[in-house]
C-alpha cells in the first residue's frame, strides 16, 4: 500500500520517534506496515476490526500519549469526520494478524488533491479496540492526527452495514452449518399444507396423498 518513498520511512525519523515507531511495531511481531509487501493487503471487509464509535471516543480522547503521558485529547473529530464522507478515505486495506487487525488507507489532501496521499496504519483489535495508530503526516507522530481519525471513521461506517446484513442479502445465511444448500422446486410441486393439518389425519390418509 505504501509508496516507493516510505519504503524508508522508519530511517528517516528521529531517535526518539524511531523508538515509539518500533514499539508499535512490535505490537504486530515487528512487521512495518509500509514496508509489508502489498499483496499481503486484503480488501475484505469481513476480516476488519469492528470499530464503535465509543471505541473512536476512547482512543482519540482517552488514549494516553506515549509522548506526553496524558490523554490524547483530540477534539478535531468534526475535520476527520468531513475527510471521510468527502470521500478523501481511499483504498481502506486490513492486514490479520492472530487477533489484531493492521488498517491501512491512502487519504487525500483536502485542499491540495495533486499532492501525494497520506498513509495513515492503525492497529486495533478485532473486538474495535485501537491500540496503536501513525501516520507520515507531519502531525502523525502524535498518533491522533484528522487522518487517523478519517481512517476510523470510514472503518466504523464500513463495519455498520457489513453488520446490518439481512437474511435475504446473504446466500443461505438461514441454513444450519451442516446444510450446504436447498434445492428448488416449483410452485406446484409444493406442499402448503400446514404441520398441524398434517398431523390430523390417519398416517395412511397422509401417505396416499403425498405419493
Amino acid at each position: 500500500m505504501a509508496s516507493k518513498g516510505l519504503l524508508d520511512y522508519r530511517q528517516s525519523l528521529d531517535v526518539v520517534s524511531r523508538r515509539r515507531y518500533d514499539e508499535k511495531c512490535a505490537l504486530i511481531d515487528k512487521i512495518e506496515p509500509y514496508q509489508l509487501d502489498k499483496t499481503k493487503w486484503s480488501k475484505d471487509i469481513n476480516l476488519w476490526a469492528g470499530v464503535t464509535c465509543a471505541d473512536i471516543f476512547m482512543y482519540l480522547v482517552n488514549f494516553t500519549s506515549a509522548y506526553t503521558v496524558e490523554e490524547l485529547k483530540c477534539y478535531k473529530g468534526l475535520d476527520a469526520y468531513n475527510q471521510f464522507i468527502s470521500g478523501w478515505v481511499r483504498d481502506v486495506a486490513v492486514y490479520k494478524i492472530n487477533d489484531l487487525c493492521l488498517h491501512t488507507a491512502r487519504v487525500m489532501h483536502s485542499q491540495r488533491l495533486s499532492d501525494t496521499p497520506l498513509t495513515p496504519w492503525i492497529i486495533i483489535q478485532t473486538d474495535g479496540k485501537v491500540l496503536a495508530a501513525h501516520c507520515n503526516c507531519m502531525a502523525g507522530l502524535g498518533e491522533s492526527c484528522t487522518h487517523v481519525a478519517a481512517l476510523l471513521y470510514s472503518i466504523e461506517a464500513t463495519v455498520i452495514v457489513r453488520n446490518s446484513k439481512t437474511v435475504t442479502q446473504e446466500k443461505a445465511y438461514w441454513l444450519p452449518a451442516s446444510v450446504k444448500g436447498v434445492n428448488y422446486s416449483t410452485l406446484k410441486d409444493i406442499d402448503f399444507t400446514s404441520a398441524k393439518t398434517f398431523y390430523r389425519k390417519p398416517l395412511i390418509v397422509n401417505l396416499l396423498e403425498h405419493q
